[in-house]
């Protein structure tokens, strides 16, 4: 099994080591080993847990939604309870970005619009 230290493990994700720092204190994060003398270290496992993470951080999920769905799973331990929890959170993402794909709509409708009326009046001055 390889190793990685957490230096190592952050720049082969693409975060901060203060990331993975935070992610394991708020339980995101919890299969991490300790090497002689104390020091962390990370597994393949842990790098690909990090990676979903993003994707779901990416997808819109928060960090509490993302904690929400690890507790699911560790009371169920098993993601048939997880994933439509899953589910639910991102038809609620996509309801949000269709409300603000509707107002950005409105609000470039109501910029042409004004655009319009102070070109018009440009030209009633030239």
């Amino acid at each position: 099994m390889k190793y990685y230290k957490i230096g190592q493990l952050a720049n082969l994700v693409g975060v901060s080591p203060r990331t993975i720092r935070y992610y394991e204190e708020i339980g995101l994060l919890n299969s991490i080993k300790r090497m002689e003398g104390g020091k962390r270290v990370y597994t393949d496992q842990d790098c690909q847990r990090l990676q979903f993470i993003k994707r779901l951080k990416h997808l819109g999920l928060t960090l509490a939604e993302m904690q929400e769905l690890e507790d699911i799973y560790r009371i169920h331990r098993t993601n048939k309870k997880v994933l439509p929890r899953l589910l639910e959170l991102l038809d609620g993402h996509v309801e949000k970005i269709e409300e603000r794909v509707q107002n950005l709509e409105k609000l470039k409708s109501e910029i042409l619009t004004y655009h319009q009326r102070i070109s018009a009046k440009l030209d009633e001055q030239t």
